[in-house]
């Protein structure tokens, strides 16, 4: 019985012994997402992290066809002679930034990981005549998409092209063929896909983008976690501009154990319409206070309500890559979520 006694009284030690290791620096290291900020230098994995994220530009230019008459409709768009009835054509371009990050090389075919909103925009556009404050059935304008260039800051001119993408969930896969394939010029993401569903209220996590193409990082708190059944989320981070499609981490346990928990997608922004006078030239400035008599145009102002941030979650991610894992593995890209 002595000798009994003296073996439990031994387990307890040892398992006591075992279970500081478990400890860093006083805090307890848990199989959960950590709501503080880390108490361990974590520069060292950011920088590694950084290394993978590449600034995404599109720039799509449309042939746009404007009618003056208001007299084509949706039941026109058919007819052979639609668009001699134009009052001009011209060429416009939309352009759109944003980031994405490595996330496969398999031999010479590197892929990215991105918002689909960066880099998808509609074969088709048309605009209608307003009557009365609402939107009549006649048609102002059509813009028909032309061609569309997708680059990056990779080496060989950085061209991509759109691989697979899902406009509802805003994921998009973009990549190209490169010849010279290097872990340096080409540095993947070798961090975990962790789970969005497991985050709380108040979890501490790390976002790296290019806001107004600077590559940065910044942190926020995760609200409203899992918010559409899918693991979405919101956070409080200052995203700008650019931000779209960068890479959301948050750490399991304790510093630096980085998971990807989601990609960003985007922030609300307000609308507004002013009146502002025709200077094509922008030569002549005008005096505020003062009377206009001269023609006026319409001009749309946005802005972005920061501090509010909506997220992707890492489990619409793999279920994006999974759907698409045939249509990406005959083009040849291989994609390891783990």
């Amino acid at each position: 019985m002595k000798n009994i006694l003296i073996f439990l009284i031994s387990a307890i030690l040892v398992f006591t012994a075992c279970s500081s290791i478990e400890t860093l620096q006083g805090v307890p290291i848990v199989d959960e997402y950590t709501t503080i900020f880390p108490n361990n230098s974590v520069a060292d994995e950011l920088e590694e992290i950084s290394k993978s994220i590449k600034l995404i530009n599109n720039l799509t230019f449309y042939r746009a066809h404007l009618f003056l008459d208001s007299t084509i409709t949706d039941e026109n768009l058919d007819d052979f002679d639609l668009l001699e009835k134009a009052f001009s054509t011209n060429t416009i371009s939309k352009t759109s930034s944003g980031t994405g990050a490595i996330i496969s090389v398999s031999g010479n075919k590197v892929a990215l990981l991105t918002a689909a909103h960066i880099v998808s925009y509609p074969d088709t556009t048309i605009s209608y005549f307003a009557a009365n404050g609402k939107r009549s059935k006649y048609i102002e304008s059509i813009l028909y998409k032309e061609r569309q260039k997708i680059y990056s800051d990779l080496p060989e001119g950085g061209m991509l092209k759109i691989i697979a993408k899902d406009d509802k969930s805003d994921i998009a896969i973009i990549g190209n063929t490169f010849n010279n394939i290097t872990p340096i010029i080409f540095p993947i993401f070798n961090f975990n896909f962790g789970s969005a569903k497991e985050l709380k209220w108040g979890s501490f996590v790390y976002l790296l983008g290019y806001p107004m193409h600077y590559k940065m990082v910044t942190s926020g708190i995760v609200s409203n976690p899992n918010y559409n059944g899918t693991g979405n989320f919101l956070v409080d981070a200052p995203i700008n501009r650019g931000s779209s499609g960068g890479l959301v981490l948050a750490i399991r346990g304790a510093a630096p154990n980085f998971e990807l928990v989601g990609i960003i997608s985007s922030v609300p922004a307000e609308k507004r319409f002013v009146l502002t006078p025709n200077n094509p030239s922008r030569d002549i400035t005008f005096l505020p206070g003062t009377k206009y008599s001269g023609d006026m145009t319409v001009e749309q102002l946005s802005g972005i309500k920061y501090g509010i941030g909506k997220i992707v979650s890492v489990e619409k991610v793999r279920e994006f890559i999974e759907k698409n894992k045939s249509l990406l593995f005959n083009q040849g890209y291989m994609i390891q979520l783990d």
